[in-house]
């Protein structure tokens, strides 16, 4: 190839390069309108996006919320409310003194007995002022301290929270059948299944009634005031004396 031939190329190739420059569009420059249009669609594709994230979490949110509500809800009531519901038979030496209907022993937090018939099957009483009353065991230092419609009860000086709280009802103590399963030793709980009776039972020959915990070393002896009111079962229904029992 001689220098005239190359120069030819050359050209050429320079001529292609122009055409194909020249052939390339040129970049359209928008309007003032045409830039706002834009601005505002993209805007409203933001807000859409922005929304459409906002609708999930809302909807995760409340499905969330409802599932803990009905969690807490279950979980109060499935606690509060037994699934069993019991009879209550109050046994001496082998007698029924007291049938309790099942509707009228057990309420919305479990199956419960009177004092006042506790108090016939046992060496337990009773001194309180106002809310707060201490069972005790006659004859001893041993005692529980409760208040009305608490679940919070000091056993020999050992705070312990029980399942169900101590209830007042028509002028009688309503102590829990769980608080003498768990912690009073020689009053009986029994429970029969088949005909959902509970009984609770005490002999002449198990009259050593005593607490599951014992009393610290250091525990001083129990003081009643004299403002103290002292209940007595067995005054033909009147369940108050101004004199206190034998306590040590």
């Amino acid at each position: 190839m001689d220098y005239q031939e190359l120069d030819q190329e050359q050209d050429f190739e320079q001529e292609q390069e122009q055409t194909h420059v020249a052939k390339a569009p040129k970049k359209k420059k928008l309007t003032q309108k045409q830039l706002r249009d834009a601005a505002k669609k993209r805007r409203r594709n933001n807000f859409s996006s922005a929304l459409a994230v906002f609708i999930v979490f809302l909807g995760f949110f409340l499905v969330f919320s409802l599932i803990t509500v009905g969690f807490i809800y279950y979980s109060f009531h499935n606690t509060a409310k037994k699934d069993d519901t019991y009879t209550l038979k109050i046994v001496y030496d082998e007698n029924v003194l007291h049938t309790i209907e099942e509707e009228d022993a057990n309420n919305e937090y479990g199956l419960y007995v009177p004092f006042e018939y506790l108090a016939e099957i046992s060496s337990l009483g009773l001194a309180g002022e106002g809310d707060n009353v201490t069972m005790f065991i006659i004859g001893t230092d041993n005692r529980i301290k409760c208040a009305k419609n608490s679940s919070l009860v000091v056993i020999n000086d050992n705070p312990i929270r029980i399942s169900s709280p101590i209830l007042y009802k028509d002028g009688d103590y309503l102590i829990p059948v769980s608080l003498l399963e768990n912690y009073i030793k020689g009053v009986d709980v029994t429970y029969d299944k088949e005909k959902m009776v509970c009984s609770i039972s005490s002999d002449v020959k198990k009259s050593d009634i005593s607490l599951s915990i014992l009393l610290p070393d250091s525990m001083a002896a129990p003081y009643f005031p004299e403002s103290y009111k002292y209940y007595d079962y067995g005054n033909d229904g009147d369940n108050s004396q101004t004199t206190p029992p034998d306590i040590p």
